[in-house]
């Protein structure tokens, strides 16, 4: 019940009981037919009797709205100090009145630096009247009133939302919120609408939206359209951690290239796009120049995994799509060009950076193709099938570069795990071969290089003479190298004992013809390189 309400009940029951009084009194006076004097006393014993019943009646009533009225502060005070949120009371002119001790008191301007002032002594002129504006819009209309602001704070910028709700003629009451972490998360949501995750640039959805917002402003739109060259091939072989790592230092390389208003983005797994302002064939001849510059300064201290990017661009007006189309043609004709020189890169850097890495096997392409080439002249061999033989000696092992090293170059024995990723190798080194056309013929071969006669092998468990002639052969050859030459966990085994092991497996691993044939060149032979 209100205060006013109150007041109406205490004057009401005042009055209802004053007039039963007199009515009651009167009336038993009249009964009593006293004297003058007698009801002189009476009148004076029944005022007094109607002030205290009335004082009575009145302390009542007003006790117990005083007790409600203590209660329903104690409530207040209750929400008031559990809430986070800072609320002050503030006149109309600015000057701070009171405030709540909010649980995170502390993250705002202390309570001493409020009391007694002026908004103008605490906030930045600015700030400070937009504040008196929202409080005597408040205060004049009656309505609340809301604004956000910002302010520095321990080295970071904070944001608050501020609501005024007029309290009385000429004060309001300011709830103060604290919602940086609300900021955040929008800004971050803004972020995620409109840029890639990956490699943070923008992405498409906003890249067209800021075609057609370029197009109405300046009528013309350039746009450059970015491929990275055998990115599949790297997500193939070497996992899609390393294709992303590409795809991250190709953004980063075009992001260097370009200067606001300028904007790039991802439009695709492979592809980027620039829209390029105020487009003129000059401008956009010298961006693509710069884009090719920077690409072979990356390359230089990149040797492992050189970049490769095909680009064409396009000016227009016309739709997106026609645009993206001209520009995609441009790009396409120069990837054409370059296609199997990009990819014969990529292989070779890769081949390189398996080399480099693989010290283990320094010397063992070499010894390998001086073992077969022996072996192919003993068994008469012709020169072509000799020619490849030699290739599959030297890039038999290339998948190897997708394995890492702390399974490739484990002392001990490999985990189940490890051995089947040790496995992949014979399919990666196969769909590296199969992508250059100088190794494609021989990319069945290093798919099937690991098979053994009895069909015990990997990736097919081919057995017998379904595991191609050369397969066989390097085998052998392989097998004889790796224990002829040391090994983190062992020592190289003698020149017997390895062609007493070789003899073991003959009909197992080997191919027990080509056995007997390659231990008699073994044994009579000379001229292979130990």
């Amino acid at each position: 019940m209100t205060s006013k309400n109150y007041a109406i009940k205490i004057s009401l029951v005042y009055f209802v009981f004053g007039v039963i009084w007199i009515f009651f009194s009167d009336t038993i006076v009249g009964f009593l037919s006293l004297n003058r004097d007698s009801t002189i006393l009476f009148s004076v014993i029944k005022g007094w009797i109607f002030v205290s019943l009335s004082a009575f009646l009145i302390y009542i009533i007003a006790n117990r709205y005083i007790h409600k009225l203590a209660h329903t502060n104690q409530v207040q005070q209750g929400i008031l100090q559990s809430i986070p949120d800072l609320i002050l009371r503030i006149d109309c002119n600015g000057n701070f009145l009171d405030y709540n001790k909010p649980t995170n008191l502390d993250s705002y301007v202390p309570p001493n630096q409020f009391l007694g002032k002026n908004i103008m002594d605490i906030f930045t002129q600015e700030l400070a009247l937009q504040v008196l504006e929202h409080i005597k819009q408040a205060i004049c209309s009656g309505t609340i009133q809301f604004m956000e602001y910002q302010l520095p704070q321990n080295n970071q910028v904070h944001y608050f939302e501020a609501r005024f709700v007029k309290n009385g003629d000429f004060e309001a009451m300011a709830i103060v919120r604290d919602i940086t972490y609300k900021k955040q998360i929008e800004q971050r949501l803004e972020l995620l609408s409109i840029r890639d995750s990956l490699t943070e640039v923008y992405n498409r959805t906003y890249f067209e939206e800021q075609i057609l917002k370029s197009g109405k402003q300046n009528g013309n739109v350039g746009i450059i359209v970015c491929d990275v060259d055998g990115l599949k091939l790297i997500n193939d072989t070497l996992g899609h951690f390393s294709g992303d790592e590409l795809l991250k230092a190709a953004a980063k390389i075009l992001s260097s290239c370009i200067s606001s208003p300028d904007i790039i983005a991802r439009i695709g797994g492979d592809e980027f796009a620039i829209l390029v302002s105020n487009p003129e064939i000059q401008k956009m001849d010298k961006l693509s120049k710069a884009i090719k510059i920077a690409i072979e300064k990356y390359n230089d201290t990149n040797r492992n995994f050189p970049l490769s990017l095909s680009s064409g661009w396009a000016i227009g007006h016309e739709d997106i799509n026609s645009l993206f189309i001209e520009a995609d043609n441009n790009m396409y004709r120069e990837k054409m060009h370059k296609g199997l020189s990009a990819r014969s890169a990529i292989v070779h850097a890769m081949i390189q950076a398996l080399e480099a890495r693989d010290y283990i096997a320094e010397g063992h392409a070499e010894r390998l193709e001086s073992i077969v080439t022996n072996f192919a002249q003993k068994i008469q061999l012709s020169d072509p099938m000799l020619a490849d033989l030699k290739l599959l000696a030297k890039f038999h092992d290339t998948g190897k570069v997708g394995v890492p090293d702390n399974i490739l170059f484990k002392p001990g024995k490999l985990t189940p795990d490890e051995i089947s990723v040790m496995r992949r190798h014979c399919d990666i080194g196969f769909r590296i071969a199969k992508s250059v056309p100088d190794l494609a013929p021989i990319a069945d071969w290093i798919l099937k290089h690991q098979e053994w006669w009895n069909g015990n092998g990997y990736p097919l468990n081919l057995a017998g003479e379904e595991i191609p002639l050369a397969c066989r052969i390097l085998a052998l050859a392989d097998a004889f190298d790796a224990m002829t030459n040391d090994r983190p966990y062992r020592k190289a085994l003698s020149y017997q004992e390895a062609i007493d092991e070789i003899r073991k497996c003959a009909g197992t691993q080997f191919d027990p013809v080509l056995t007997e044939t390659f231990i008699a060149m073994l044994t009579n032979s000379t001229k292979i390189t130990q």
